[in-house]
């Protein structure tokens, strides 16, 4: 028996060693991670200086227990004296080199009952850059002008009063107009901190530019500590100097450096440290011998890197396709690292958690996908289903991943979970109660002085209070959540495209301009995730009811629908009337329709719709009906018949109402100010396509009722601010009339594919120019 077991065991290994030599998955995992070692040792070889202007743009994710920026001028460029009652100047003298503020000197008003204060827009060049509060008191006000104003052509200054608490608004105007260079500072408190998180290792010099000085005399006793380590005691001095001091080398936390400041506080009452203007962080270190990649670089760029190849690989992407993406990620931030060390260095460690998030969802993804296409009778192509998988993970990576970059400040996202946090303070019954804040989030200036009752849900920022589960701001989950709610909308257009018996390419197609299209990724910049979330259950709950539309008289379907009916009436109001007046020409068109529809499954509809608005009125909207009725009802009635100037609201001619639709569709941000949404070529096709799928008696019913309610709102937000919403709204439908036409286009030969992917190319191109801009213009913190 010895002998047979001898002559196996070569055997064996001989057979092993033939399946290492083929094992080829491995090999491009492999070099996936040895391309993160190449691309951070080129990176870290290229030891840049980074320097921090304290008070400016930007500074702000590398500090910690600072106050607030301020800013004081230095050198006077020039003086501009106004036209008497005139509320602008104009400076032709080209500005350059520089952070510049106005001193703007303004009439002598006087506040009185009806007028406590005064709110004044500030603009540059037809930019608005502040808001004044002028109570009465000093008539001079100082404004910073952003850096990214142009003022290579002059300057013009524009002042105009905003209405407040009414719309009397009172006249505004300027008397002069001093600019200046200004230096911008903030003060410590009495222990602060400055990061560099994946500085590099060596030995660094770090220069301060602060004042160290207290107004009464005291001693300020500050000392800068390097990751804990005492580096330096700055001496006591009058005016802002310079110092230089030493981060050692074997001080530096795995290529992290921490500098913290501490001081014996002078009180204003603020306690007060020094005042900080710069920080510079220069390398003394030989390149060649700090090359190796710190650790606190290297896990969270091998991270990202293994993240991305394995959700491509989860999304069945080959191996070498797989590895060619990953290893162009290591390129990209080994690029961004040398090039731009910070705000690289802060955006690894959270894109690093970012991607094994996503990691870990692809798979849930991917099997919750299959099974739902499944149970609802729409199975996919698993070519179909990887693709629609990559599009949401790209979609994904892109929006999220902005989100997450540093300087990345959603507009609202502060203010609703500031909600959250009162809510999570203990006003959970207060938030609940009519009232809570719903006038808050409706301006005078569009709703008139006598704002009716709006019933603004509390649901979503009651919901967000889980956010509080996780270790990181609320601020953090609520932006994620909300890119990931947007991108699974490509997965319920593929569905409504596959119910209506749509081709495997109309459906892709469909989802893919979705995922570019410009407009989806505003509501993101604009931090309105109760939109955002609102539009998606709206489009889920109308999703299901097309899927399950010849079983909807069945127990299960019908609970189904109404359950999410239910939710999408609570979560967020202004969806909840969309969704109601989306049912109700639903269920009036396919009863009118020409197009041979089943008109069975019509009275499930109308009966789930009439649960669930009896159970969203048991739960929270029936305390709104006595205000209704007494707020709500006259004012709609006044607007309907005698105009917004009735409630005190002024609106366009409608002429140029309906116009301001149209600057709006272009693909360029343009110096007017407006914002573009990139529909203007998606939204070519609605009508043809519309006309095209007349024969998808279901889905064109469907679009039939999703446009009605557009144009109806569209129309009404003449009267009543709607901020786009319909647009928003109608965008799947959009996506799914231009995949019947770029199917057809691509079936036309190579010019027709050429024209998709052109299409699909300038598309996502200005999307991501978009993004790129809305992010550069986050506000300032």
């Amino acid at each position: 028996m010895a002998a047979p077991k001898a002559t196996r065991a070569p055997i064996a290994w001989s057979g092993a060693l033939i399946h290492l030599r083929r094992w080829k998955p491995g090999l491009p995992l492999i070099l996936a991670a040895f391309s993160v070692l190449v691309a951070l040792a080129t990176a870290y070889a290229a030891q840049p200086f980074v320097v921090i202007d304290v008070g400016a743009p930007f500074d702000y994710p590398h500090i910690r227990g600072m106050h607030a920026r301020e800013f004081t001028a230095q050198t006077i460029v020039v003086r501009a004296v106004a036209t008497p009652g005139s509320n602008e100047v104009v400076i032709d003298k080209p500005l350059h080199n520089g952070v510049f503020m106005a001193t703007l000197t303004l009439d002598d008003w006087k506040p009185d009952g009806l007028h406590p204060r005064r709110l004044i827009a500030v603009y540059a060049n037809d930019r608005r850059i502040n808001t004044l509060d002028d109570r009465g008191g000093d008539r001079r006000f100082r404004v910073l002008i952003p850096d990214d104003v142009d003022l290579s052509g002059g300057l013009r200054l524009r002042i105009e009063a905003i209405p407040d608490r009414t719309l009397d608004v009172p006249s505004v105007s300027m008397v002069d107009a001093e600019i200046a260079k200004a230096q911008t500072y903030r003060w410590t408190s009495e222990r602060t901190a400055i990061t560099f998180p994946a500085l590099g290792n060596g030995d660094w010099r770090v220069e301060l530019q602060a004042l160290v000085a207290h107004p009464d005399g005291s001693p300020v006793d500050a000392r800068v500590f390097a990751n804990g380590e005492l580096i330096a005691n700055l001496p006591d001095t009058p005016g802002m100097r310079r110092y230089q001091v030493m981060a050692p080398a074997h001080a530096i936390d795995h290529g992290d450096l921490t500098l913290e400041i501490t001081a014996n506080p002078y009180r204003d009452p603020r306690p007060l440290g020094i005042s900080l203007e710069r920080v510079t962080v220069t390398p003394l270190s030989n390149a060649l011998s700090v090359a190796l990649p710190p650790w606190s670089a290297f896990v969270p760029a091998l991270t990202i890197v293994l993240s991305a190849y394995g959700a491509l690989r989860f999304s069945r992407v080959p191996a070498w396709g797989a590895c060619v993406t990953a290893v162009a990620v290591a390129i990209l931030g080994s690029w961004a690292l040398a090039a731009h060390r910070y705000p690289t260095g802060l955006f690894l460690e959270p894109l690093a958690w970012f991607m094994l998030f996503t990691l870990a969802l692809t798979p849930l993804m991917d099997r919750g996908v299959t099974w739902i296409f499944r149970k609802l009778d729409a199975p996919l192509d698993p070519g179909v289903r990887a693709a629609l998988l990559i599009i949401f993970l790209a979609g994904l990576w892109v929006k999220g991943g902005g989100l997450l970059f540093p300087y990345m400040r959603a507009i609202d996202i502060g203010w609703h979970m500031d909600r959250v946090r009162w809510i999570l303070d203990g006003h959970w019954a207060e938030m609940y109660l009519p009232g809570a804040f719903s006038e808050s989030v409706m301006p005078i200036n569009e709703w008139g002085p006598n704002r009716p009752v709006i019933p603004y849900s509390p649901f979503f920022h009651l919901f967000s209070t889980l956010f509080a589960l996780f270790p990181w701001p609320l601020e953090t989950s609520a932006n994620l959540f909300s890119a990931l709610l947007d991108n699974s909308r490509v997965f319920l257009i593929a569905l409504l495209a596959r119910k209506a018996g749509l081709s495997n390419r109309v459906t892709l197609f469909a989802a893919l301009i979705y995922a570019v299209t410009p407009v989806t990724f505003l509501l993101h910049s604009w931090g309105n995730v109760p939109t955002t979330s609102g539009m998606w259950w709206t489009l889920v709950t109308s999703t299901v009811m097309i899927a399950l539309y010849p079983r909807l008289h069945e127990r299960g379907p019908f609970a189904l629908l109404t359950v999410l009916t239910t939710v999408t009436l609570l979560f967020y109001t202004v969806m909840a009337v969309f969704h109601i007046v989306f049912a109700v020409f639903f269920v009036g068109l396919a009863l009118i329709a020409p197009v041979g529809i089943d008109r069975k499954p019509l009275r499930p509809i109308v009966l789930s719709l009439g649960a669930a608005l009896i159970a969203a009125t048991l739960i929270y909207y029936g305390q709104y009906i006595p205000p209704i009725l007494e707020r709500t009802v006259p004012y709609a009635l006044n607007l309907a018949t005698a105009g917004p100037q009735s409630v005190g609201v002024d609106r366009p001619p409608f002429s140029e109402y309906m116009f301001s639709f149209w600057r709006h569709l272009r693909y360029d941000m343009r110096p007017d100010g407006f914002l573009y949404y990139g529909l203007l070529i998606p939204l070519i096709f609605v009508v043809p396509g519309f006309l095209a799928l007349r024969k998808r008696a279901l889905l064109w019913v469907m679009l039939a009722a999703w446009f009605s309610v557009g144009t109806l709102f569209m129309l009404i937000g003449y009267r009543v601010s709607m901020v786009d919403k319909q647009l928003f709204y109608i965008v799947p439908a959009i996506c799914l009339c231009w995949g019947v036409y770029a199917e057809r286009f691509w079936q036309r030969g190579w010019w027709g594919r050429v024209l998709v992917i052109t299409i699909y190319a300038f598309t996502l191109a200005t999307a991501l120019d978009l993004w790129i801009i809305r992010i550069a213009r986050s506000p300032v913190v």
